[in-house]
């Protein structure tokens, strides 16, 4: 493990721990963020990640900053949270990793959590993820703020970039780079750097890549128009030259030349990491194309195309549809549950599993986005809690249909009926971010959201250890193509099939929950409210046993009174 990595984990250790050791020395290899003196709160470790990761001394920290909260917001609004406002260590996973999928295209290992809210079998090997030694770290019962959750986002961003500045100092190291670069020189070592940040995971590969690299990637000239574009458009207005680098600009009458700009190794990791950054929007025009032609291909409008059409394909010249059914199997993208239809691919599970990730690192994924995001956002933003009534999903499902497609929307029986449910087994409500709905709203919305496969079961983002073992044999291929293919009324539509349709299409329905949170389900305004109420009562509670001990006590002086009395007056006949 290296010593930035290493530097990282003792920060996530102090943030784990409630910021309780303290690290005296200067760990070598780290950036100032990562030097520590002294016991931190989660505020200083805030501050300190705003400021190295975002570069608040350029004026674009505190604006970084803010879209992360932001971002985080919506989703975090909606989670489940302790009655003082704190979410457990599975929300809070699921908060960061859909803020990195929808900011950057990126799965981050290690912040998937099962029903348990520990990290999936998958994700354990700390070789695999050292985000997964930052939860593995913390105690089970460790509960967020929003602000540590914001902190949580900047900490995994510079440890992202700490894998990149290894890359290119490998680069550095590999080309006998010394000083600073001009634009000329700059090149190949950009080249070189995207190279091996793409092909890390095979070093041998990398190697041939080198040569020809467009034997390696098909998509090499549209990645190198990508980068070739990076310096010109970063260069300027990132902010992020180092001091060494400005001094060492030539300049001509007292006016800089743009020709003549030399880059040290600060500028060139903030170039790399404008351009790694940027990446996901390309990687999303590549999956924006599968998904098209998967999509022409499900006549059904299942989100599902037969395995024989899927492999018709790719004996056709298109090797995007080349898996075998059993490594499709293994990355759950197969439905195999109708002994009618046989293996299909289910469209939205196959374009975010790995074999369209166009980078693997250790601890990351720049994966497919779907459009069910999107429509999450939609259902979080509106309900503002864990957990709804069965008419107001509906309601938005319905807006959500309409506003993406023509005609007018009528909810299929089943899926009606499937809500209502789930929603009887948690007291007229439906848990939001539960395995249920999630199930629920792939059939609402078949080719844009994966079917949630139950926890262990599946691991979307394994790569193989060679990956020509994952592709089917062209015998293999032909036998599957040649398969007969049965399908449903061509072209029906979810809201339009019969009951018949209906009962056949669901057949790969679970009803097995898992829930991201151990916490109660409850709204943000509950988490606040309870305690108020649980005050109130017990103030009420103790008022009424005070009156009644008041009262008791006036009945028993009552009492000694009426017999003072009598006494007195016995006395007198006496």
């Amino acid at each position: 493990m290296s010593s930035a990595h290493f530097s990282f984990l003792v920060i996530l250790a102090n943030f784990a721990s409630c910021c309780s050791a303290s690290v005296s020395e200067t760990l070598p290899g780290s950036s100032a963020f990562l030097s520590v003196g002294g016991p931190l709160t989660p505020d200083d470790l805030l501050l300190r990640a705003a400021d190295e990761t975002l570069g608040m001394g350029h004026g674009v920290g505190l604006e970084r900053l803010q879209v992360i909260r932001d971002t985080l917001s919506t989703s975090w609004r909606s989670l489940p949270k302790s009655y003082s406002g704190r979410v457990d260590r599975g929300a809070l996973g699921y908060a960061l990793n859909r803020y990195f999928m929808k900011t950057y295209s990126l799965s981050v290992m290690g912040l998937e959590m099962d029903v348990n809210g520990t990290i999936t079998e998958a994700e354990q090997d700390p070789y695999l993820s050292e985000v997964s030694s930052f939860f593995a770290q913390m105690a089970p019962e460790r509960s967020f703020s929003f602000e540590e959750g914001v902190a949580a986002a900047v900490m995994i961003e510079e440890l992202i970039a700490n894998f990149e500045r290894e890359i290119l100092e490998e680069v550095y190291e590999q080309k006998e780079v010394q000083g600073t670069l001009s634009d000329e020189e700059l090149d190949p070592i950009m080249r070189s750097f995207t190279l091996n940040w793409l092909l890390h995971a095979d070093p041998v590969l990398t190697v041939k890549a080198e040569k020809h690299p467009s034997s390696v990637i098909e998509e090499w000239p549209s990645v190198l128009d990508l980068l070739d574009g990076i310096p010109r458009n970063s260069k300027y207005f990132s902010g992020t030259f180092s001091k060494k680098a400005s001094e060492a600009r030539k300049v001509t009458g007292g006016i800089s030349n743009p020709m003549s700009v030399k880059y040290d190794f600060e500028d060139v990791h903030n170039l790399m990491r404008d351009f790694t950054r940027s990446f996901g929007n390309y990687t999303q025009i590549q999956c924006d194309t599968v998904r098209a032609k998967l999509t022409k291909m499900d006549t059904s409008n299942t989100g599902r195309v037969p395995l024989a059409t899927f492999h018709k394909a790719a004996l056709d010249g298109d090797w995007h549809f080349s898996e075998s059914l059993t490594y499709l199997r293994h990355l759950g993208a197969v439905d195999e549950s109708s002994a009618w239809h046989g293996p299909r691919v289910i469209i939205p599970n196959y374009i975010q599993s790995a074999s369209n990730c166009l980078v693997a690192a250790a601890d990351y994924r720049v994966c497919c986005q779907t459009q069910c995001e999107s429509y999450m956002d939609v259902f979080e933003a509106a309900v503002e809690g864990p957990t709804a009534e069965p008419d107001v999903i509906l309601a938005l499902t319905a807006k959500i249909i309409e506003e993406n497609s023509e005609g007018q929307f009528r909810f299929p029986s089943s899926l009606r009926q499937q809500l209502l449910k789930i929603s009887r087994a948690n007291h007229g409500r439906v848990p939001l971010h539960g395995r249920l709905f999630a199930q629920w709203l792939h059939y609402a919305f078949p080719s844009e959201c994966p079917f949630p496969h139950v926890s262990g079961s599946v691991d979307k983002y394994e790569l193989p250890p060679n990956f020509e073992r994952a592709l089917a044999s062209t015998t293999e291929m032909r036998k599957n193509a040649a398969a007969r293919v049965p399908s449903m009324k061509a072209g029906a539509r979810p809201q339009s099939r019969s009951n018949e349709e209906e009962s056949d299409w669901m057949t790969h329905w679970i009803h097995e929950e898992e829930l991201i949170s151990q916490l109660h389900l409850q709204a943000p305004w509950e988490a606040t409210a309870l305690p108020i109420l649980k005050n109130i009562a017990g103030a009420i509670c103790f008022l009424v046993v005070l009156s009644g001990i008041v009262y008791v006590f006036g009945e028993l002086r009552r009492v000694d009174v009426l017999r003072s009395s009598i006494d007195s007056d016995k006395l007198h006949f006496i």
